[in-house]
């Protein structure tokens, strides 16, 4: 069976299967430790050098790879005859972030950050279809 990070990542073009290979690897690492730092999740300090260079790299867009998964997620939901979107809105608060220039108020003057909304595609029986929007 086919794993699931090259199933869902199966249109992606990033110029060179190599690269591509790579990133259904670095997908597939870091999918399998969520709870992890990028460092624990690739097992040692060069797989994890190598997975920030290939973030870093010039020979693609993180648009690519973006539009991999949204063309997956299109893919999914033409097989189900009503799709439901599912929204919500988060607050990420980056209050205590001095660092953190521009940023706009939440909910008050005294906190600052950015609101996500997420919409999902999901089947009437539950099953997540996909990001469809953020």
């Amino acid at each position: 069976m086919e794993k699931w990070a090259a199933q869902e990542l199966q249109y992606a073009d990033l110029g060179d299967r190599r690269r591509k290979k790579r990133l259904i690897s670095i997908v597939e690492n870091l999918a399998s430790q969520i709870s992890t730092s990028v460092r624990q999740a690739s097992g040692n300090l060069a797989a994890a050098s190598a997975t920030y260079d290939f973030w870093n790299s010039p020979y693609f867009h993180p648009s690519d790879i973006i539009a991999a998964q949204a063309k997956s997620t299109v893919e999914r939901i033409k097989e189900h005859p009503i799709v439901l979107a599912v929204q919500d809105t988060t607050s990420l608060d980056f209050t205590t972030q001095k660092a953190k220039k521009g940023m706009g108020y939440l909910d008050c003057k005294t906190s600052f950050g950015l609101k996500l909304h997420t919409t999902l595609g999901v089947s009437p029986v539950g099953i997540s279809l996909g990001l469809i929007n953020q």
